[in-house]
Protein backbone atom coordinates (compact mmCIF):
# COMPACT_ATOMS: atom_id res chain seq x y z
CA UNK A 1 0.00 0.00 0.00
CA UNK A 2 1.40 3.40 -1.02
CA UNK A 3 1.94 6.41 1.19
CA UNK A 4 -1.23 8.27 2.13
CA UNK A 5 -1.87 11.54 0.36
CA UNK A 6 -1.61 14.57 2.62
CA UNK A 7 -4.75 16.63 3.05
CA UNK A 8 -5.10 20.05 4.65
CA UNK A 9 -8.39 21.05 6.30
CA UNK A 10 -9.12 24.75 6.74
CA UNK A 11 -12.32 26.64 7.49
CA UNK A 12 -13.65 30.01 8.61
CA UNK A 13 -15.40 28.74 11.76
CA UNK A 14 -12.40 27.81 13.90
CA UNK A 15 -10.52 24.71 14.93
CA UNK A 16 -13.18 23.18 17.17
CA UNK A 17 -16.18 23.59 14.89
CA UNK A 18 -18.36 20.52 14.47
CA UNK A 19 -18.04 20.68 10.70
CA UNK A 20 -14.25 20.52 10.82
CA UNK A 21 -14.16 17.73 13.40
CA UNK A 22 -16.57 15.50 11.47
CA UNK A 23 -14.62 16.16 8.28
CA UNK A 24 -11.34 15.24 9.96
CA UNK A 25 -12.81 12.04 11.40
CA UNK A 26 -14.00 10.82 8.01
CA UNK A 27 -11.12 11.93 5.80
CA UNK A 28 -8.49 10.57 8.19
CA UNK A 29 -9.58 7.11 7.08
CA UNK A 30 -8.09 7.76 3.63
CA UNK A 31 -5.63 10.64 4.06
CA UNK A 32 -2.97 11.99 6.38
CA UNK A 33 -5.00 14.94 7.63
CA UNK A 34 -3.69 18.20 9.08
CA UNK A 35 -5.92 21.05 10.26
CA UNK A 36 -4.87 24.70 10.20
CA UNK A 37 -7.78 27.01 11.06
CA UNK A 38 -8.36 30.59 12.22
CA UNK A 39 -8.22 31.18 15.96
CA UNK A 40 -11.75 32.60 15.84
CA UNK A 41 -14.74 32.79 13.53
CA UNK A 42 -13.78 34.55 10.27
CA UNK A 43 -16.85 34.48 8.04
CA UNK A 44 -17.15 36.78 5.01
CA UNK A 45 -13.40 37.40 4.74
CA UNK A 46 -13.16 36.03 1.19
CA UNK A 47 -9.54 35.46 0.09
CA UNK A 48 -7.97 38.13 2.31
CA UNK A 49 -4.43 37.53 3.55
CA UNK A 50 -2.29 39.38 6.08
CA UNK A 51 0.64 41.18 4.45
CA UNK A 52 1.86 43.95 6.79
CA UNK A 53 1.28 42.44 10.22
CA UNK A 54 2.74 39.42 11.95
CA UNK A 55 0.89 36.14 12.27
CA UNK A 56 1.01 33.73 15.17
CA UNK A 57 0.89 30.01 14.43
CA UNK A 58 -0.12 28.00 17.51
CA UNK A 59 0.15 24.24 17.86
CA UNK A 60 -2.93 23.05 19.76
CA UNK A 61 -2.53 19.28 19.74
CA UNK A 62 -1.62 16.49 17.35
CA UNK A 63 -1.95 17.82 13.81
CA UNK A 64 -4.17 20.73 14.90
CA UNK A 65 -2.93 24.31 14.54
CA UNK A 66 -4.54 27.70 14.53
CA UNK A 67 -3.50 31.05 13.08
CA UNK A 68 -4.57 34.51 14.22
CA UNK A 69 -5.46 35.45 10.68
CA UNK A 70 -7.90 34.78 7.86
CA UNK A 71 -8.80 31.42 6.29
CA UNK A 72 -6.56 32.14 3.29
CA UNK A 73 -3.75 32.96 5.74
CA UNK A 74 -4.14 29.44 7.11
CA UNK A 75 -3.58 28.00 3.65
CA UNK A 76 -0.61 30.28 3.00
CA UNK A 77 1.03 29.42 6.32
CA UNK A 78 0.44 25.71 5.77
CA UNK A 79 2.10 25.91 2.36
CA UNK A 80 5.02 28.23 3.00
CA UNK A 81 5.92 28.47 6.70
CA UNK A 82 8.24 25.47 6.43
CA UNK A 83 6.43 23.69 9.27
CA UNK A 84 4.14 21.31 7.39
CA UNK A 85 4.51 18.57 4.77
CA UNK A 86 3.70 19.16 1.14
CA UNK A 87 -0.05 18.83 0.69
CA UNK A 88 -1.85 17.11 -2.17
CA UNK A 89 -5.33 18.50 -1.57
CA UNK A 90 -7.02 21.23 0.47
CA UNK A 91 -10.57 20.85 1.78
CA UNK A 92 -12.24 23.91 3.28
CA UNK A 93 -15.22 23.32 5.58
CA UNK A 94 -17.59 21.98 6.50
CA UNK A 95 -19.09 25.45 6.64
CA UNK A 96 -22.00 26.02 9.02
CA UNK A 97 -24.48 27.21 6.40
CA UNK A 98 -24.55 27.22 2.61
CA UNK A 99 -22.33 29.13 0.19
CA UNK A 100 -24.56 29.51 -2.84
CA UNK A 101 -24.63 31.97 -5.71
CA UNK A 102 -22.84 35.24 -4.99
CA UNK A 103 -21.95 34.00 -1.50
CA UNK A 104 -18.82 32.56 -3.11
CA UNK A 105 -17.36 36.07 -3.53
CA UNK A 106 -17.55 36.78 0.20
CA UNK A 107 -17.15 33.38 1.82
CA UNK A 108 -14.02 32.71 3.85
CA UNK A 109 -14.61 29.00 3.26
CA UNK A 110 -14.58 29.39 -0.52
CA UNK A 111 -11.83 32.02 -0.34
CA UNK A 112 -9.49 29.59 1.41
CA UNK A 113 -10.15 26.93 -1.23
CA UNK A 114 -9.60 29.49 -3.99
CA UNK A 115 -6.26 30.44 -2.45
CA UNK A 116 -5.26 26.78 -2.57
CA UNK A 117 -6.27 26.55 -6.23
CA UNK A 118 -4.23 29.66 -7.05
CA UNK A 119 -1.24 27.82 -5.59
CA UNK A 120 -1.82 24.79 -7.84
CA UNK A 121 -3.51 22.47 -5.38
CA UNK A 122 -6.70 20.47 -5.73
CA UNK A 123 -9.24 22.54 -3.82
CA UNK A 124 -12.66 21.64 -2.43
CA UNK A 125 -15.04 23.84 -0.43
CA UNK A 126 -17.94 22.13 1.31
CA UNK A 127 -20.87 23.73 3.12
CA UNK A 128 -24.03 22.35 4.66
CA UNK A 129 -27.47 23.84 5.14
CA UNK A 130 -27.79 21.60 8.22
CA UNK A 131 -26.18 23.38 11.15
CA UNK A 132 -28.58 23.10 14.08
CA UNK A 133 -26.74 20.38 15.98
CA UNK A 134 -23.36 18.62 16.03
CA UNK A 135 -24.65 15.62 14.08
CA UNK A 136 -25.63 17.84 11.15
CA UNK A 137 -22.18 17.39 9.62
CA UNK A 138 -21.76 13.64 9.95
CA UNK A 139 -23.42 12.70 6.66
CA UNK A 140 -21.93 15.54 4.56
CA UNK A 141 -18.49 14.42 5.77
CA UNK A 142 -19.23 10.79 4.84
CA UNK A 143 -20.55 11.89 1.46
CA UNK A 144 -17.41 13.89 0.71
CA UNK A 145 -15.16 11.00 1.66
CA UNK A 146 -16.94 8.73 -0.80
CA UNK A 147 -16.96 11.39 -3.52
CA UNK A 148 -13.20 11.91 -3.18
CA UNK A 149 -12.57 8.17 -3.24
CA UNK A 150 -14.46 7.94 -6.53
CA UNK A 151 -13.19 11.10 -8.20
CA UNK A 152 -9.96 12.46 -6.70
CA UNK A 153 -7.73 11.35 -9.57
CA UNK A 154 -9.95 13.26 -12.02
CA UNK A 155 -10.06 16.59 -10.19
CA UNK A 156 -8.10 19.52 -11.64
CA UNK A 157 -5.97 22.10 -9.88
CA UNK A 158 -7.37 25.17 -11.67
CA UNK A 159 -10.84 24.89 -10.14
CA UNK A 160 -12.56 25.17 -6.79
CA UNK A 161 -15.15 22.43 -6.41
CA UNK A 162 -17.81 24.20 -4.38
CA UNK A 163 -20.11 21.66 -2.74
CA UNK A 164 -23.33 22.45 -0.88
CA UNK A 165 -25.16 19.72 1.03
CA UNK A 166 -28.97 19.98 1.31
CA UNK A 167 -31.29 19.72 4.29
CA UNK A 168 -31.77 16.37 5.98
CA UNK A 169 -33.80 15.64 9.14
CA UNK A 170 -31.61 15.33 12.23
CA UNK A 171 -32.88 11.80 12.92
CA UNK A 172 -32.06 10.37 9.49
CA UNK A 173 -30.42 6.95 9.70
CA UNK A 174 -26.67 6.99 9.27
CA UNK A 175 -26.84 4.30 6.59
CA UNK A 176 -29.66 5.96 4.62
CA UNK A 177 -28.91 6.60 0.93
CA UNK A 178 -27.26 9.94 0.23
CA UNK A 179 -29.14 12.63 -1.69
CA UNK A 180 -28.67 12.74 -5.44
CA UNK A 181 -25.87 15.03 -6.61
CA UNK A 182 -26.11 17.58 -9.41
CA UNK A 183 -23.37 19.53 -11.17
CA UNK A 184 -24.56 23.13 -11.27
CA UNK A 185 -23.69 26.70 -12.14
CA UNK A 186 -23.90 29.25 -9.36
CA UNK A 187 -27.02 31.37 -9.28
CA UNK A 188 -27.56 34.96 -8.21
CA UNK A 189 -27.99 36.03 -4.61
CA UNK A 190 -30.01 39.15 -3.75
CA UNK A 191 -28.73 41.10 -0.74
CA UNK A 192 -30.51 43.84 1.19
CA UNK A 193 -28.35 45.17 4.03
CA UNK A 194 -29.39 47.40 6.92
CA UNK A 195 -27.00 49.31 9.18
CA UNK A 196 -27.69 50.47 12.72
CA UNK A 197 -26.27 53.85 13.83
CA UNK A 198 -24.73 53.28 17.27
CA UNK A 199 -22.93 56.60 17.80
CA UNK A 200 -23.11 59.93 16.02
CA UNK A 201 -21.06 63.12 16.11
CA UNK A 202 -21.22 66.34 14.08
CA UNK A 203 -18.01 66.99 12.14
CA UNK A 204 -19.07 69.61 9.60
CA UNK A 205 -22.10 71.24 8.03
CA UNK A 206 -25.06 69.26 9.30
CA UNK A 207 -27.67 71.53 7.69
CA UNK A 208 -28.38 69.22 4.78
CA UNK A 209 -31.46 67.33 5.90
CA UNK A 210 -31.68 65.35 2.66
CA UNK A 211 -29.03 62.92 3.90
CA UNK A 212 -29.20 61.69 7.52
CA UNK A 213 -25.42 61.62 8.02
CA UNK A 214 -24.58 64.81 6.10
CA UNK A 215 -21.81 66.59 8.00
CA UNK A 216 -21.74 63.84 10.61
CA UNK A 217 -19.59 60.90 11.57
CA UNK A 218 -21.00 57.73 13.02
CA UNK A 219 -20.34 54.26 14.33
CA UNK A 220 -22.29 51.73 12.31
CA UNK A 221 -23.07 48.06 12.73
CA UNK A 222 -24.46 45.75 10.09
CA UNK A 223 -27.79 44.98 11.71
CA UNK A 224 -29.39 42.63 9.25
CA UNK A 225 -28.82 41.12 5.84
CA UNK A 226 -31.92 39.89 4.07
CA UNK A 227 -30.87 37.36 1.46
CA UNK A 228 -33.04 36.41 -1.46
CA UNK A 229 -32.12 34.27 -4.43
CA UNK A 230 -33.02 33.51 -7.99
CA UNK A 231 -34.03 29.86 -8.02
CA UNK A 232 -33.46 28.81 -11.62
CA UNK A 233 -33.15 25.23 -12.80
CA UNK A 234 -29.51 24.27 -13.27
CA UNK A 235 -28.27 26.53 -10.47
CA UNK A 236 -26.89 25.62 -7.07
CA UNK A 237 -29.94 27.20 -5.40
CA UNK A 238 -32.31 25.00 -7.39
CA UNK A 239 -30.40 21.81 -6.61
CA UNK A 240 -30.19 22.40 -2.85
CA UNK A 241 -33.81 23.52 -2.58
CA UNK A 242 -34.81 20.29 -4.32
CA UNK A 243 -32.84 18.17 -1.88
CA UNK A 244 -29.76 17.52 -4.01
CA UNK A 245 -26.07 17.95 -3.34
CA UNK A 246 -24.81 20.82 -5.51
CA UNK A 247 -21.32 20.62 -7.05
CA UNK A 248 -20.24 23.82 -8.78
CA UNK A 249 -16.84 24.05 -10.50
CA UNK A 250 -15.56 27.58 -9.94
CA UNK A 251 -12.87 28.67 -12.37
CA UNK A 252 -9.94 30.86 -11.36
CA UNK A 253 -10.41 32.80 -14.57
CA UNK A 254 -12.44 35.94 -13.86
CA UNK A 255 -12.75 37.39 -17.35
CA UNK A 256 -15.66 36.99 -19.76
CA UNK A 257 -14.82 36.11 -23.37
CA UNK A 258 -18.09 37.42 -24.80
CA UNK A 259 -17.73 40.77 -23.03
CA UNK A 260 -14.10 40.99 -24.15
CA UNK A 261 -15.19 40.68 -27.79
CA UNK A 262 -17.89 43.31 -27.21
CA UNK A 263 -15.38 45.75 -25.71
CA UNK A 264 -13.08 45.35 -28.71
CA UNK A 265 -15.82 46.85 -30.87
CA UNK A 266 -16.20 49.98 -28.75
CA UNK A 267 -14.60 53.33 -29.60
CA UNK A 268 -11.31 54.03 -27.82
CA UNK A 269 -9.73 57.42 -27.08
CA UNK A 270 -7.09 58.36 -29.68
Amino acid sequence: MGEQKKLLIVNDDGLHSSGMLHLEKELSRDFEVWAVCPDRERSATSQAITIRETLRLTHVEGRHYHVNGFPADCVNVALYAGVFPRFDIVVSGINHGVNLGDDVHYSGTVGAARHAAVHRLIAVAISSINRDHAGSFRRPAKWLRQWLRLNLEHLKQEFVYNINYPFEPHDIAGDAPFPEAEVTRHGRRLYLDEYELLEESVTGDASDDSFPLAGRSGVLRLKETIMGREVVEGTDFYAVEHGRVSITPLSLSTFDLEEMEFLRNLMMPA
